[in-house]
């Protein structure tokens, strides 16, 4: 009988030897999720005030990047160097051979810029200037 008992016991410790326990599953780690980056902010619309034109003083092509507008006109004697500071609107300074002075024009719905130009630190003594589109 004690052979019985002991073989028994035998048995039993050869089971829990083989029985391996499995170690739980890791708990589940939550999914990281970069954050959204954030919308990118709407560009600012600035009119364009480029092209080419025919002013009472002669015609004058002008190009822009971003808010800076240059002009020639005039055979390009003359020149206007211009910021947009608003809607549809421009502050120059402009220069010719032995004169400068200022001028402020306004972009019209038919692309006409009109308003005015005056000499020294005026933007208006002058009088008034149009610039027609010619394309």
């Amino acid at each position: 009988m004690r052979s019985n008992w002991v073989s028994c016991a035998l048995v039993l410790l050869a089971l829990l030897a083989c029985k391996q326990e499995k170690a739980p599953p890791p708990p589940a780690q939550p999914e990281t999720v970069a954050p959204a980056p954030p919308p990118a902010p709407a560009a600012e619309k600035i009119e364009d005030f480029s092209g080419n034109y025919k002013t009472n003083w002669g015609s004058a092509k002008c190009t822009q990047v971003k808010k800076n507008v240059n002009c020639l006109y005039a055979g390009k004697s003359g020149s206007l160097d211009c910021k947009v500071t608003g809607d549809k609107t421009i502050e120059c300074d402009w220069e010719e051979p032995g004169l400068s002075g200022k001028a402020k024009l306004t972009k019209k719905d038919d692309g006409k810029l009109t308003g005015t130009w005056g000499n020294g630190k005026s933007a208006s003594n002058g009088g008034p200037w149009v610039f027609t589109p010619t394309n």
